[in-house]
Order: C-alpha cells, then sequence, then structure tokens
C-alpha cells in the first residue's frame, strides 16, 4: 500500500489488487463469525466457568457488536493515514489477542473488556477498510466481487458452530478460545499480502465540497486572527478525515435509510425467528431446519446478484426493489404460517433476498456517492445501525410481551422493510 499510486482505477476485474482485497474481505467476514458466534455458542459453559448470568455474557457479544459500529467512522481516516494492508494486519492482530487473552480471564468483566476494546474496534475498523478497498478497486464487477466477499459471513455461519463444539469437547472452554484465537491470525496474512501489493489510492481533494474558507481579515488582534486560522484548520480536518459533509448530502440520507432498514429487519428476523417459529406450533428441530436451508440460500443470493447485474440481466435498482417487496411480503405473512413447507419458502425467501441486498446496498452507495467517498459512507452508515439497533432492538420483543404473539412483532418488521422502497424510488428519479 505505502507510496503506490495507481493512475487509473478501471479495469474489467480489478486486477491482482482488487481479488487480493476481496480475500482481505472475505477472510475478515470468516474471522469476524468465529469471533461472534464462537462467543455465542460458548455462554452457557461461561456462564458456569466465570460464574456470572446468561444476561452478561450476552451482553458481552452485544457490546463488541456496538462497539465496532460506533469507531466505523474512523475506518477511513486509519486507512488514508496508515494504509489498507497495514490496517488489516493491525485489525487481525487485535481480534487474534481478544480470543488468545480471553482464554486466561477470571472473570466476566475482564472478558468484556478485552472483547469490546479489542475484538469490538478491529472489526468496526476492518470491515470499514475492507469494503472501501474491494470499491476503490472494482468497476464493472463490484457486485460480484462483493458477493464473493461476503460469502465468508455464510461460510463462517456452517464452519465455526460445528469446529466451535468440537473443539469445546476436546480442550475445553480456554483451549477453544486460544485454538479460535490461532484461526483468527489468518486475518493478518491476508492483510499482509494486501501491503504486499499494489493498491490504487483515491485524490479525495474532490470528493465532497468542503466549508467555506475563513477570511483573514484587518483585525486589531492577532490572538483573534489565529484562533480563527486554527479553527478553519480544524473544520478541514474533520470533514477532510471523517467526510462530515456527507451528513450534509441528501442523497447519502437516501442510501442510508435503504441500508439500515435492510439490516435491521434482518437481524430482527436472526434473533426472533426461531421463537415465532416454535410459537407457531413448529418444533425445535424443524425451526432449525428452516435455518439452515435459508442460510443455504443466503449465499446462494449473494453469489448469484452479482451475475445478475454485472452481465447485464437486471439493472441494481430493480433487483433491489424486486427483493425488498419479496422480502417484506415474507416477513409480513411468517408469522400466520402454520405448515412446514410455506414456512420454509417464507424463511428461504427472506434469507435470499438478505443476501442480494446485502451486497446491493453498497453497489448503490457506489453508484449515488462515488467510489471518493464510499468509507466515509460505510462508517458513517455502520454508526446509524448500531445507534438504531440500541434505540429500537428491543421493540419486537416489547410488542410480543404487551400482545402475547408475533405477527404484530413480524408486522413491524415487514413494515421497517418496506420502508426502503420510497428512498430507493426518490434516488432513482433522481438519477435520471
Amino acid at each position: 500500500m505505502s507510496g503506490a499510486v495507481s493512475n487509473s482505477l478501471e479495469g474489467p476485474d480489478g486486477g491482482r489488487p482488487g481479488w487480493v482485497a476481496v480475500l482481505a474481505f472475505w477472510t475478515k467476514n470468516l474471522m469476524e463469525i468465529g469471533i461472534t458466534k464462537g462467543l455465542g455458542i460458548m455462554l452457557p459453559i461461561l456462564q458456569i466457568q466465570l460464574t456470572s448470568q446468561m444476561w452478561i455474557i450476552g451482553w458481552i457479544a452485544s457490546l463488541t457488536t456496538a462497539t465496532s459500529g460506533f469507531v466505523a467512522p474512523f475506518g477511513g481516516l486509519v486507512s488514508r493515514r496508515f494504509g489498507a494492508g497495514y490496517v488489516m494486519m493491525t485489525c487481525g492482530v487485535m481480534m487474534s489477542a481478544a480470543a488468545i487473552a480471553g482464554s486466561f480471564v477470571e472473570n466476566s468483566l475482564q472478558l468484556a473488556l478485552l472483547y469490546t476494546l479489542l475484538a469490538g474496534t478491529a472489526i468496526g475498523i476492518s470491515n470499514v477498510v475492507a469494503k472501501e478497498a474491494v470499491g476503490r478497486c472494482f468497476t464493472k464487477n463490484y457486485a460480484t466481487a462483493n458477493g464473493i466477499a461476503r460469502t465468508g459471513y455464510s461460510v463462517g455461519l456452517i464452519v465455526f458452530a460445528p469446529l466451535v463444539q468440537v473443539f469445546l469437547d476436546t480442550y475445553g472452554w480456554r483451549g477453544t478460545m486460544l485454538l479460535v484465537g490461532a484461526i483468527t491470525m489468518h486475518s493478518v496474512a491476508s492483510g499482509a499480502v494486501m501491503v504486499a501489493t499494489r493498491q490504487p489510492e483515491l485524490d479525495q481533494s474532490n470528493a465532497y465540497q468542503t466549508l467555506p474558507q475563513t477570511e483573514h481579515t484587518n483585525s486589531s488582534s492577532a490572538h483573534e486572527s489565529t484562533l480563527r486560522s486554527h479553527c478553519g484548520s480544524l473544520r478541514k480536518f474533520v470533514f477532510k478525515n471523517f467526510e462530515v459533509g456527507l451528513l450534509l448530502n441528501a442523497r447519502y440520507w437516501l442510501v442510508a435509510v435503504i441500508s439500515c432498514c435492510t439490516i435491521y429487519a434482518y437481524l430482527m428476523w436472526i434473533v426472533y425467528f426461531v421463537s415465532q417459529a416454535q410459537s407457531n406450533g413448529f418444533t425445535l428441530e424443524e425451526a432449525g431446519s428452516f435455518v439452515t436451508i435459508a442460510g443455504i440460500a443466503n449465499l446462494f443470493g449473494k453469489i448469484s446478484q452479482g451475475l445478475i447485474t454485472d452481465r447485464g440481466v437486471m439493472s441494481s435498482w430493480t433487483l433491489v426493489a424486486v427483493c425488498l417487496v419479496m422480502s417484506s411480503v415474507s416477513y409480513l405473512a411468517s408469522s400466520l404460517l402454520t405448515s412446514y413447507w410455506p414456512m420454509m419458502t417464507s424463511a428461504v425467501l427472506i434469507l435470499f433476498s438478505d443476501g442480494v441486498l446485502s451486497c446491493q446496498t453498497d453497489v448503490l452507495i457506489k453508484q449515488v456517492l462515488g467510489v471518493e467517498l464510499l468509507a466515509g459512507a460505510f462508517g458513517w452508515i455502520a454508526l446509524k445501525v448500531m445507534l438504531l439497533l440500541v434505540a429500537l432492538g428491543f421493540l419486537p420483543g416489547l410488542v410480543y410481551d404487551l400482545t402475547g404473539s408475533y405477527t404484530a412483532a413480524f408486522l413491524l418488521i415487514g413494515s421497517v422493510q418496506a420502508v426502503p422502497l420510497v428512498p430507493l424510488l426518490m434516488l432513482r428519479y433522481s438519477q435520471r
């Protein structure tokens, strides 16, 4: 990364730098699942071994995810300052250190500090840096590259659940954390490959409109003039390194609504679907089979969406609109379904649509805002998602407690998923 400048970002497939960035993003996604879901699988044994309560251990996982959102706006700054490859290496070390050091903790407070400060920060920064690196390298095949990179999540869900269980049965929870930490060190290797590969850099001088320059007038006070100059420099620094100008961009807020609502609906489905299926009369085994098959559909959606849009079969705008409608209807219907195959179909459509939308929202962000503002857009949107989850993540559960049924809760989730249709149409109209 250091000192390497490319005069052109155009290319049919991103070249070697692009696919190295895809590898780094894929590896980061895989290791993130190992860190977060591995902790989730160890919840019962950690509760016993650390003599803690279940909600405290579960809260650690939530705090880790929340921290990743709060630090995300700094991703663009550190990437430009140190280079994407070095940042990915450092984040890999931090994630690995969190798991390895976690094997030596004696109480839940120590575990919370390690996972929140190390793993949470590393996940938030590396997510923005890796996504921006892929978007920077690819033009024609960006949807395909992004979809391939995001399959790391799906592979992680398939691989780490049984792997962590085997580790627990064989080595205990401390040995499991050591092994997960060792596996996570693969992120360091992928970052090192980025360092060794010439990566394109961007000139961000015209990426956004900065605040007006402070004019120096004939002031009677030299101190006032100096203070004014420092304030102007500070404002320029903040706007340049944190893309604060995005917050004044109407198009940014439209794509942020699309992304935030889609992610919120998906995460609420992940949290409440199994309980909702059981309340509809399905067994735990049947609910598990719904999730497994739907997970495969999610993987297929991530791979197929790139082939659909990059090959010109369907535009990104049309594909996103179709998937928003399809998933919204499935959310609304799922609480009313009591037969096996209709419920299976609903789960498959929801996660297939999420696989498509998780990739295509990034494509829309790049189309609407441009490649120069990707890091800032990804960072600020991640922060908004975390704030939304903190503020409203409890709402479906509260609705269930008040009504005694998941019908109203999933009507709420389906309605949230339908909201992005409005900003999508507004963006499409403005693009013409």
